[in-house]
């Protein structure tokens, strides 16, 4: 008797699926960087940003009627001023909203539309310890993304940036 099986079938069985993961990207400055999707509730048009008259990266927004917390994720990343476009120039600019502690909404400001996409769990390498010492980009997490061979993206750790 003939087992009958589809070539199909047979060629899934055979290929294990990896696990994958959502990351938000997005571009700051020369560099790429991710956010797992989970941390990010919402991703909105930046309005209009004010109260950090002593330039400290830390101001205010308006956002569903109440006041949100902006931080400057380009100046906590390099630890210099922000790479933000001139607030008079046409270059729409974004705010990916992260739920903190206890409910808490912050705004993290980008430059670049985000982009969403999937990554398998093998292209999340380690960065080497050296780097993360004496790097000079900060609040990423110990991982690097090589998403393909043009693209690599450092993974932010929410902790750190918030």
């Amino acid at each position: 008797m003939t087992i009958y099986s589809h070539r199909r079938s047979r060629t899934l069985a055979g290929n294990a699926k990896e696990n994958t993961q959502q990351l938000i990207t997005f571009l700051l400055g020369e560099e790429w960087f991710a956010l797992p999707i989970n941390k990010i509730q919402k991703v909105v048009p930046l309005g209009k940003i004010y109260g950090d008259p002593q330039g400290k990266g830390i101001s205010l927004t308006h956002y569903q009627g109440q006041e949100l917390m902006v931080i400057d994720v380009a100046r906590r990343i390099f630890g210099i001023e922000t790479f933000s476009a001139h607030p008079d120039s046409d270059q729409t600019r974004f705010l990916l909203i992260i739920n903190h502690e206890n409910e808490q909404m912050v705004g993290l400001p980008i430059d670049s539309p985000p982009s969403i996409i999937r990554v398998a769990e093998s292209a999340f390498l380690p960065l080497p310890a050296i780097y993360l010492t004496q790097g000079n980009i900060h609040c990423i997490s110990s991982t690097f993304i090589q998403f393909n061979e043009q693209n690599s993206f450092f993974l932010l750790d929410v902790n750190q940036l918030l």
